[in-house]
């Protein structure tokens, strides 16, 4: 396969954002759905959430193959826990206090309330990953070491 240039990559990339919310949206309509007691509705929404995360997964398939032109690269599981504990650095250290900051000079107090529960969950999601990426290249230098060995 042809490897995606820049452009497309970009482009890609902002498809994978818009199905990625649609996934998330038709999820959250589910439930309400379901909470109304629209059993045919939520499976709709259901059904629709599974077909439109399918299609972000393949987008991502896609720009797996765009490494060098993604910020946040897709790979091996140690190339994506890397790139997960990147990813999570910034929600943490930026996006998440940015959006504290404009709740609170708002008024909208509850909603900074949120998501300072949101900063300390993207904290401890930070630290999992970074504890999983840590294991995985302990696990790699000791193979390495074992292959070396023989």
């Amino acid at each position: 396969m042809t490897t995606p240039g820049a452009a497309f990559a970009a482009e890609l990339a902002a498809a994978l954002a818009t199905e990625a919310m649609a996934a998330q949206r038709y999820g959250y309509f589910a439930r309400i759905a379901e909470i109304e007691g629209r059993t045919d509705a939520a499976m709709l929404f259901s059904r629709l959430a599974e077909s439109v995360a399918c299609v972000a997964q393949g987008h991502l398939d896609v720009l797996r193959d765009a490494a060098d032109d993604v910020e946040r690269p897709i790979g091996d599981t140690s190339t994506n826990l890397a790139s997960a504990v990147a990813t999570g650095l910034d929600e943490a250290d930026s996006l998440y206090p940015r959006l504290k900051a404009a709740a609170m000079a708002e008024g909208l107090h509850d909603v900074a309330s949120w998501l300072t529960t949101v900063m300390a969950l993207k904290q401890a999601h930070l630290t999992r990953l970074d504890q999983a990426l840590t294991e995985t290249v302990t696990a790699r230098v000791a193979e390495e070491d074992i292959l070396d060995g023989q």
